[in-house]
C-alpha cells in the first residue's frame, strides 16, 4: 500500500472503531413480561439491568388502565397531584432518560394501591 493512502485509511478505520464502540443499542423491556401492565406488577423491575436509553413497553387494555409518569412523592402516595405525562394507547413505548429514577403508576382509582406501579433507576 502506498504511504500516501495508508494514513487516511488508518484514520478512517480508527474513526469507524470509535463510532462502533459508542453506539449503544437500547433494549426494549415489556413491563410485567407476559402478564403486561396489570395488578401486582409492582416489583417487576427488581433485578433487571435497565439502562438509560432503554425503552419500557406498557401493554394493557386502554379501556381499563393507563400509565402516568409521576414524581417520587406521587408514586409513594399513589396519586397524581400535578402536571404529569399520561399514556393511554395500551401499547406505550417510553424511552428512559439518562440517569435518575422514573416512576409510573396507573391513575385509575385503586389500581396503584393494588400494585400497578413501578420505579425504575436508569
Amino acid at each position: 500500500m502506498a504511504r500516501g493512502t495508508m494514513v487516511p485509511t488508518l484514520l478512517v478505520l480508527l474513526l469507524a472503531v470509535c463510532y462502533a464502540t459508542t453506539v449503544v443499542h437500547a433494549k426494549e423491556w415489556t413491563v410485567g413480561d407476559n402478564k403486561g401492565w396489570s395488578f401486582g406488577v409492582s416489583g417487576w423491575e427488581r433485578g433487571k439491568h435497565i439502562q438509560s436509553g432503554d425503552v419500557l413497553v406498557f401493554k394493557y387494555n386502554p379501556s381499563m388502565h393507563n400509565v402516568v409518569q409521576v414524581g417520587e412523592g406521587d408514586y409513594n402516595s399513589c396519586r397524581v397531584s400535578g402536571p404529569s405525562r399520561t399514556y393511554t394507547s395500551g401499547n406505550d413505548h417510553i424511552q428512559l432518560a439518562r440517569g435518575g429514577k422514573a416512576f409510573f403508576i396507573c391513575s385509575l382509582p385503586g389500581h396503584c394501591q393494588q400494585g400497578m406501579k413501578i420505579a425504575v433507576t436508569a
